[in-house]
């Protein structure tokens, strides 16, 4: 049950409290660069100094403190975890890495938890659909990640509870038109056992990644090209047979160009992803290798003072290379194009997008979206959008033997969202609400089939304040979900979310405060627990800048040992601490 006196606490001390005076431009939203404001969606931007100062533990912990997102975890780092964003499965979010669509063709979505920090620069997360713009999977939202940009020479170290550990160094160089980059690093944790009902073995992982990259400037433009490797190993407890660790390992390589002709800006790129998990154990080795080559295209104008485009193409084949079952299909081609226009007149916005795509094996798919903005005054501004999304059926569904169907249709959703947003120097928030109505989920335990129809709405207030060195972020969302074959809410999606982080900031030192809140969720029918307890918690935490070349870091997390659960059966971490070191050579 949702606790006010919390709420009001925690939205009593955010006026004490405070924005970054950065402006935050996003990219991904309308696929042009457009100031965060004037974009006519729910859209958080994290850069790289939001990214270190939060001292969150992995990818999954720090996405969770942001605003219409819950976690599920399967234990700690390393370990699977469930993302959900505005009540959407975890596969009903876009992952973008660097403009590349990402995740495996047979799960239907990319895993976070071996996603490192370390090798991130900047996160964008858009809350509402996207499919007119990006696609299948873009139902409930895009989560783009743009991996490290270093400007210098960069050393980082941490330790901390469970037997982390980990480092990592970023290195630049400039020759004339050329900038070469690279990250690398590696990490471990020893764990903590995630099912003391099963193995009574420590669950850990241990991981190494490199990214080298390299950007050209020359009269027919700015090349770019890059490749990543991030490959590890994880140990997991489950009661489904002997295969309790597993082997990972993500490749991508991209090549891409940008230019700028007359009034239009042209942009290019050609990718290549490898993802690769396999589960193993005493007796039996389970692979799934799957890959993706995409090929992308668009370009944007000013048509006139008040009306911009942006239109593109967008192609890329999907693959099964190895699997511990052979499947009935092991690839298919997606082939789409794209447009979409920006109108703005005084205090009026109209946005509108629409996209084609057509999936050889399976056929085609229109989704479109528009949108509506007006500035009240100076500080006050109203929109509303509507959009439908839809979801190819996986290659799991698809194909899978003994599993498949292939008469299948896509999952599609239809949805809207109306919010108030009140800005000033020190102050935003943003009062929004959200419906969507979900259909053709696909579900099955001997066969895939389109059975469910699903309607979720929910509230989402934010509000981010600064005065002198005090600032705040808060958040809280109401989720309300319903099965619509059962009347039964969706799994793991908590009724009530609150995020809180207060922090301080002076000249040489920093500290911070968080507290997060969820309500009871749902674990469905076949948990070992139907319902799991809501929960709060705490954590703490600060940095020291010891010299202008040398930063430390520490925090406490979950400082007050709740003992809770977020997946049904599986433990969570207790109180634990970590400490960071960096170096930046002058």
């Amino acid at each position: 049950m949702f606790k006010p006196a919390l709420a009001a606490v925690l939205v009593a001390s955010c006026f004490s409290a405070t924005a970054e005076d950065i402006e935050h431009i996003s990219i991904y939203a309308n696929r042009t660069a457009t100031p965060q404001q004037d974009v006519l969606a729910s859209v958080t931007v994290l850069e790289r100094d939001d990214i270190v100062a939060r001292q969150a533990n992995d990818l999954p912990a720090l996405l969770a403190q942001l605003p219409g997102i819950n976690l599920s975890r399967d234990g700690g780092r390393g370990q699977n975890s469930g993302l959900y964003i505005r009540g959407g499965n975890t596969g009903h979010t876009l992952v973008v890495i660097d403009g590349v669509r990402s995740g495996s063709a047979t799960l239907g979505y990319k895993t976070l938890s071996m996603l490192p920090l370390e090798l991130i620069e900047r996160i964008e997360v858009v809350r509402g659909p996207r499919a007119a713009l990006y696609g299948s999977d873009a139902l409930s939202g895009v989560i783009a990640i743009t991996t490290r940009r270093a400007g210098a020479v960069e050393l980082n170290a941490n330790i901390g509870s469970y037997g982390q550990a980990g480092t990592d160094i970023s290195v630049r160089h400039t020759a004339d038109q050329l900038i070469l980059r690279a990250t690398a690093g590696v990490s471990r944790a020893d764990g903590f056992n995630v099912r003391k009902d099963l193995d009574p073995d420590r669950d850990g992982y241990n991981q190494k990644f490199i990214k080298v990259a390299a950007d050209y400037q020359t009269r027919l433009g700015l090349w770019t090209a890059q490749a990543d490797v991030n490959s590890g190993f994880y140990q997991f407890d489950t009661a489904w047979g002997t295969e309790d660790e597993a082997d990972t390992l993500n490749r991508a390589y991209l090549v891409g160009w940008q230019q700028q002709l007359g009034q239009w800006h042209h942009q290019a790129q050609l990718s290549h992803t490898l993802d690769s998990d396999a589960t193993f154990g005493p007796d039996s080795r389970s692979p799934f290798v799957t890959g993706r080559d995409e090929f992308s295209y668009q370009a944007a104008t000013d048509l006139t003072d008040k009306l911009a485009f942006v239109g593109g193409v967008n192609w890329y084949q999907e693959q099964v290379d190895k699997s511990a079952t052979a499947y009935e299909q092991t690839s298919r081609i997606n082939r789409a194009a794209f447009a979409g226009l920006n109108y703005q007149h005084d205090a009026l916005q109209l946005e509108a997008a629409a996209r084609r795509d057509v999936i050889n094996q399976y056929g085609g798919q229109n989704t479109w979206q528009i949108a509506a903005g007006y500035q009240l005054t100076e500080h006050w501004l109203i929109r509303a959008s509507r959009g439908s999304a839809f979801k190819a059926p996986t290659f799991n569904a698809l194909y899978y033997p003994g599993f498949a169907n292939p008469e299948l249709k896509p999952e599609e959703s239809l949805s809207d969202e109306i919010a108030v947003v009140y800005q000033t120097d020190v102050l935003t928030a943003q009062l929004a609400w959200f419906d969507r109505d979900v259909t053709n989920l696909i579900q099955g335990v001997e066969q895939a089939e389109n059975v469910l129809l699903a309607t979720i709405q929910g509230v989402e207030f934010s509000l981010t304040q600064q005065w002198q060195q005090f600032s705040s972020r808060f958040s809280y969302s109401w989720l309300e979900t319903e099965n619509g074959t059962t009347g039964e809410k969706l799994e793991r999606r908590p009724e009530n979310t609150i995020n809180w982080r207060g922090s301080y900031d002076a000249d040489l030192w920093s500290v911070f405060i968080t507290s997060d809140y969820q309500s009871s969720t749902y674990q469905g029918a076949f948990a070992s627990v139907a319902n799991l307890g809501g929960y709060t918690l705490w954590g703490l935490g600060g940095s020291y800048q010891l010299t202008p070349q040398l930063a430390v870091r520490a925090n406490i997390n979950n400082l007050f040992d709740k003992q809770y659960q977020s997946s049904a059966g599986y433990t969570t971490a207790g109180t634990n601490f970590g400490i960071s070191v960096s170096y930046t050579p002058q």
